[in-house]
C-alpha cells in the first residue's frame, strides 16, 4: 500500500508554513523601516552600513527559507497522492527552486567580473557591453531589492491570507493582493516590534 503523508502533514505543514511566513514578513519590514528611518544616517555614515558578511548571511537564510516554504507548498498540494508522487513533485520543485535562486544569485555576483573582462577585449562591441554591464549592475540591485521587500511581504501576507483560520473571514472584500500586502505588513510590525522588546530586555545588564 502506497504511503501517504495526509495522516500526519497537515499539523506539521501548517506551523511551519506560518513560521517562515512571520519571518518572511519580518525581513521585508525591517528593509522598510531600514531604508525609511536609517537611509540618511547610512549616507553620512558608511561605517554604520551593515558588514558585508552580514548582508550576505542575511540574503542567503531569506533565500533558504523562501525555499523551504516553497517546497513545503509543493508538499502540501500533493498530500494525498501516493509516496511516488509526492517525492517526484517535491524533488522537482526542490530542484527549480534552488536552481533558480542560487542561479539568480550567481549570475548577479559574476556580472560585474564578466563587465570587466569584457571591456579587456579589443572589440568595440565586447568594451560597450561591459561597460553596460558594470553600469547596470548597482541598478539591478536595487530594483531586485525593491522587488524582493515586496515579494517577501506579498509572499507572507498570502501564507497568512490562506493558512490561518478564519483570516479571510475577518477581511474586507478587496483585490487579494492589496489583502496580502497589508497582512505581510501588519504581522511584520508585529515581529518587529516584538523582536526589539525582545533585544531590549536580554540587553539590560
Amino acid at each position: 500500500m502506497a504511503f501517504a503523508l495526509s495522516a500526519f502533514a497537515p499539523w506539521i505543514i501548517e506551523p511551519i508554513l506560518i513560521a517562515g511566513g512571520l519571518f518572511l514578513a519580518y525581513e521585508g519590514v525591517e528593509k522598510v523601516i531600514h531604508v525609511a528611518f536609517h537611509r540618511q544616517s547610512t549616507k553620512a555614515s558608511p561605517d554604520q552600513r551593515p558588514p558585508e558578511k552580514e548582508r550576505v548571511r542575511s540574503a542567503i537564510v531569506v533565500d533558504f527559507i523562501l525555499s523551504v516554504e516553497i517546497v513545503v507548498i509543493a508538499l502540501g498540494e500533493v498530500m494525498e497522492a501516493d509516496l511516488a508522487v509526492q517525492i517526484a513533485a517535491v524533488s522537482a520543485i526542490a530542484i527549480l527552486a534552488t536552481v533558480g535562486v542560487y542561479g539568480l544569485v550567481a549570475l548577479l555576483v559574476r556580472m560585474d567580473d564578466a563587465g570587466l573582462a569584457l571591456m579587456q577585449r579589443s572589440s568595440a562591441l565586447a568594451q560597450v557591453l561591459g561597460r553596460f554591464l558594470v553600469a547596470a549592475l548597482p541598478v539591478v540591485i536595487k530594483v531586485l531589492s525593491v522587488v524582493g521587500t515586496a515579494a517577501l511581504l506579498l509572499v507572507s501576507g498570502g501564507i497568512f491570507h490562506h493558512h490561518i483560520p478564519g483570516v479571510h473571514h475577518v477581511l474586507p472584500p478587496w483585490p487579494g493582493w492589496i489583502l496580502d500586502a497589508l497582512l505581510g505588513v501588519a504581522l511584520g510590525v508585529w515581529v518587529w516590534v516584538l523582536v526589539r522588546l525582545c533585544q531590549a530586555v536580554w540587553s539590560k545588564p
